[in-house]
């Protein structure tokens, strides 16, 4: 009589069907969202991605991803398997390789960071000079973020890293406060305001206020704090760049709002004054953001790790 239960006589009788090399394409496709992409990433061609692909679909009982807009997006079940699958692939990958200490030095390719105009007239400049002094061969790409960060561009790695004055991101993100700030008013000191140390509420509506064109017709900090009050504040003007903001200040009787630090750091350059804002628009927190599928990246952790030390060395004013 055997007496061994079914499970080991024939252990992961699933993982024999779908076999290491099908779910390193899978977790690629997840990635990627793109046969053509996966293909280059694994070195194999466009047509035997299509082929293992079809090869998971007909073992999952499951179309996995569905095309929309020439983009695949990815099925429930996908997702599913996805959340499950990437994370015990990077703790094997990590068992595997753990005579292979990581190297920033051999580094090579692009590194993208999704950062808002006010975190990057900050970090850019400190933050390249640190990665490209370990990893010489990199090349660091900021791309702009205004409000909210957009999920897909984390999730298919068109971003390694979000920084950004963001509300709290969803369960699939990983997430981290760099400092909290506090937001105020900037004119140029000529303004006639220049001389208030403070503007209340009813200050705001007699303010021109100067905004960043992706703000225009969108839900943003302000209106979010300002709704629930019923309280103004207009903005009259958006400039494309907002570089530009200190310059366009200087030459009219214009505000604008930014965090403090960030207020400093013109301060240096510029002629320019702080006032202090309601309480209601007071918070600034710069938070970094990264996708839960890059927790155990060791790439994502030095990334995250050396803009944490960038930060912390910054001075305050």
């Amino acid at each position: 009589m055997d007496n061994h239960p079914s499970h080991l006589k024939n252990p992961f009788p699933a993982l024999r069907r779908l076999n290491l090399s099908l779910l390193l394409t899978f977790d690629s496709l997840m990635q990627t969202l793109s046969v053509t992409e996966t293909a280059l990433r694994l070195h194999k061609s466009q047509p035997a991605i299509s082929r293992e692909l079809a090869r998971l679909r007909l073992l999952l009982d499951d179309p996995l991803f569905v095309v929309v807009k020439k983009r695949l997006v990815p099925t429930e079940r996908a997702t599913d398997l996805y959340h499950a699958s990437h994370q015990a692939l990077t703790t094997l990958e990590m068992a595997a390789g753990s005579g292979q200490p990581f190297s920033p030095a051999a580094l090579s390719g692009v590194i993208s960071i999704g950062a808002a105009a006010h975190i990057e007239l900050l970090l850019a400049a400190p933050l390249t000079l640190a990665l490209q002094q370990a990893a010489p061969g990199l090349t660091v790409r900021f791309q702009p973020v205004h409000g909210d960060f957009a999920p897909d561009d984390l999730d298919s790695e068109k971003m390694d890293l979000a920084i950004g004055l963001f509300q709290t991101p969803g369960a699939r993100f990983r997430h981290k406060m760099l400092f909290e700030d506090e937001r105020v008013c900037v004119v140029s000191s000529a303004h006639p305001l220049a001389r208030r140390d403070e503007l209340t509420l009813t200050d705001l509506a007699q303010v021109k206020w100067l905004a960043f064109s992706h703000m225009y017709g969108r839900q943003t900090n302000f209106t979010r704090a300002l709704d629930d009050i019923d309280c103004d504040m207009p903005f009259m003007a958006y400039v494309s760049n907002f570089g530009l903001a200190p310059h366009f200040l200087l030459e009219t009787d214009y505000a604008t709002t930014m965090p403090k630090r960030i207020a400093r750091k013109y301060q240096q350059y510029y002629e320019l004054t702080q006032i202090r804002l309601p309480e209601v628009l007071r918070q600034a927190n710069m938070v970094m953001v990264w996708s839960e599928k890059n927790e155990y990246s060791q790439l994502n952790r030095w990334l995250r790790d050396t803009t944490d030390r960038i930060i912390a060395g910054l001075p305050d004013t």
